[in-house]
């Protein structure tokens, strides 16, 4: 990574697309969320709250969300500190409108209002 070693030039090496990596029965949305978790590139790369709100996760915030022993799940949209400074879009994806209502007043950022 060094600009000024200029001696040793690497192959360029085509991208092999993950629809091909992954098994044939997986589904997009899968293949989607890990493709932008392993971005080379750190600015490409989605941060954490973004992939929480992927639609990878959509199932988790439907309201009768259960584990697959039956049991409720325990709470997963209590992100009060990390959602500061975050978009009212993320926030609208992230934080299902049915845990909004009945937090009201829980998020620093009140999405949709």
């Amino acid at each position: 990574m060094n600009p000024n070693y200029t001696d040793f030039r690497f192959p360029q090496i085509k991208a092999h697309p993950w629809h091909k990596v992954f098994h044939k029965r997986m589904p997009p949305e899968t293949i989607d969320l890990a493709s932008r978790l392993l971005q080379y590139s750190p600015s490409l790369r989605c941060t954490a709250l973004e992939a929480c709100a992927h639609p990878f996760f959509s199932e988790l915030r439907e309201p009768n969300a259960r584990l697959p022993n039956g049991r409720p799940l325990p709470p997963l949209f209590n992100f009060k500190q990390e959602l500061s400074g975050a978009s009212l879009e993320l926030i609208d994806r992230l934080i299902p409108e049915h845990v909004r209502r009945q937090m009201s007043g829980g998020f620093p950022l009140q999405a949709g209002h």
